[in-house]
């Protein structure tokens, strides 16, 4: 990027979001979630921005939640598929349920490609998100707390 272009990144709301990428590197949700200009995501559980921002790697926009599905993929020569495979057996594993859902691979948690910065604390008696929500990576790295990032 260059010295100019700030990353943004697409903050997700969900307490289940966080661990999921923490044990598998990936986010599943809703199909065919946008994400805009975003090449990062970030994540809002227990009332703070989680203090790492992984790298969008792969987007698949609507694949359908079986086991068969999770197991072909898994079985596949190419990385990426396979990856998917293994995400989608993670999600089923966790009980989701869902005929279809949007998977994007993320950079893992350890990667020198995962942003990190201090979690970023929330105090208002809202929550800051329920969907999600759009900030310039530098402006999650200088923030302390939610009020500071603005509406």
């Amino acid at each position: 990027m260059s010295a100019t272009k700030t990353e943004r990144v697409c903050v997700v709301a969900g307490a289940g979001a966080w661990p999921f990428y923490l044990a598998t590197g990936a986010w599943v949700g809703p199909e065919n979630r946008r994400f805009g200009d975003a090449s990062r995501l970030g994540f809002y559980s227990g009332r703070h921005i989680q203090g790492l921002a992984p790298r969008v790697l792969h987007v698949a926009a609507s694949l359908p939640l079986t086991h068969e599905d999770a197991a072909t993929r898994a079985l596949s020569g190419d990385p990426v598929e396979r990856r998917l495979g293994e995400v989608l057996a993670a999600a089923l594993h966790d009980g989701l349920t869902t005929p279809r859902v949007c998977v994007v691979l993320l950079s893992p948690p350890d990667d020198p490609d995962t942003a990190s910065f201090e979690p970023v604390s929330h105090d208002a008696d809202a929550a800051w998100t329920m969907f999600q929500r759009f900030v310039d990576l530098d402006r999650l790295r200088a923030a302390r707390t939610t009020a500071e990032l603005g509406s």
